[in-house]
């Protein structure tokens, strides 16, 4: 049996694989498990962290959750309001500043789009690099296990506003010239292709978080597993000790969620893709155009299901992100480390600032008519 005192933990305090990782707690042990308690501080930092703050700061989670407030109130505010009409009696009759305040939405609602579609760009590759040096064993460095949980869903957090853009462009159509109708066109092609660079991006992040939800687990008693049930349990027991663990009930909310999620979004963006195909190579088949009448029919049942669905996945995503961060931040606290979420770095403050420009827009669309 190991003496405690010739125990190093300096050498647990950083791991790359999980695999790797445990064949070091077992040699600085001497396989002798219960002695991960003396180096508690260390095993559980490197195993469940201790927050990223880039990730799940405050300021970071303040940015996610006004892009979905802001993406969400704009689509129901253009959705509920009359639509412009060049009928000059029926726009005497509307409430007085009606027109206006569309107008201004709909400058607000394109500069948010923007705004969000490059936070969103930057977010996704960000999160590739991140969740790419774990899952290949690089560095597991700021990246604990309920960080890369945390990771997944704010891949999946922030996709979710840029739908209603991108795949509902009558919000932001109004009465326009023939010569502007093909710029409208263009705008909306361009807006799209925007959100599906964005799209394409998450896939990492979603077979990450397949992988890590479904894929082969590297604890059990089994041939070829790092380490016993037995062995997790004693390392589980020293970190989360007068901890409020995640309930099972929890765990498959999350993974409910944020898969459904995911699928959610990919099929209405390969659906799109595929009648941007068939619209662009067969525009005067009779098939087609019996397509196009329905997608018109349906549009105001579509944007509800849009103002429903959306907000749910959001709020799942929220509720995923805040709960492991006070389950990280609990476990930082009971083992001795410092709650790096607490701390406020440069890109929380970008995150939320990002969106400055929104405000500044209706402004001046305001004041300038």
């Amino acid at each position: 049996m190991a003496n405690t005192t010739l125990v190093s933990c300096s050498n647990l305090a950083s791991r790359t694989d999980f695999s790797s990782y445990v064949a070091d707690v077992r040699r600085v042990t001497d396989n002798n498990i219960s002695l991960v308690s003396v180096c508690q501080t260390e095993v559980c930092n490197a195993l469940w962290g201790s927050g990223n703050p880039d990730i799940s700061g405050v300021g970071m989670i303040l940015g996610y959750v006004l892009e979905n407030v802001l993406g969400f109130f704009f689509a129901l505010a253009l959705f509920v309001l009359p639509r412009s009409s060049h009928n000059t009696r029926e726009t005497e009759r509307r409430i007085p500043y009606v027109e206006r305040v569309r107008d201004v939405l709909t400058q607000g609602c394109s500069s948010f789009y923007e705004s969000a579609i490059f936070l969103c760009f930057s977010i996704q590759i960000a999160s590739i690099v991140m969740l790419s040096r774990l899952d290949f064993g690089v560095s597991a460095s700021g990246m604990g296990d309920s960080t890369a949980k945390i990771t997944w869903a704010v891949s999946l957090l922030t996709l979710l506003p840029l739908l209603y853009v991108a795949y509902l462009p009558q919000l932001l159509q109004g009465p326009v010239s023939d010569k502007q109708v093909a710029r409208q066109v263009s705008k909306q092609k361009l807006r799209f292709g925007l959100f599906s660079v964005c799209w394409l991006l998450t896939l990492y992040p979603f077979y990450s978080k397949m992988i890590g939800y479904f894929g082969p687990s590297l604890i059990g008693n089994g041939e070829g597993q790092a380490i016993s049930n037995d062995d997790w349990n004693i390392i589980q027991a020293v970190c989360t000790a007068n901890v409020e663990d995640i309930s099972n009930r929890e765990l498959i909310a999350m993974r409910f969620f944020g898969v459904a999620g995911s699928l959610f979004v990919s099929v209405c963006t390969l659906l799109k893709v595929i009648w941007l195909g068939l619209h662009r190579q067969h525009e005067n088949s009779k098939f087609v155009q019996r397509i196009q009448r329905y997608r018109i029919s349906i549009g105001p049942k579509l944007t509800i299901l849009f103002l429903v669905l959306l907000p749910i996945f959001a709020i799942s995503q929220i509720w995923t992100i805040l709960r492991l961060r006070q389950f990280q931040e609990d476990i930082s606290r009971n083992t001795g480390n410092e709650n790096l979420d607490s701390q406020w770095t440069f890109g929380q403050i970008a995150s939320i600032t990002v969106f400055a420009p929104v405000a500044v827009e209706c402004a001046f669309r305001w004041v300038n008519g």
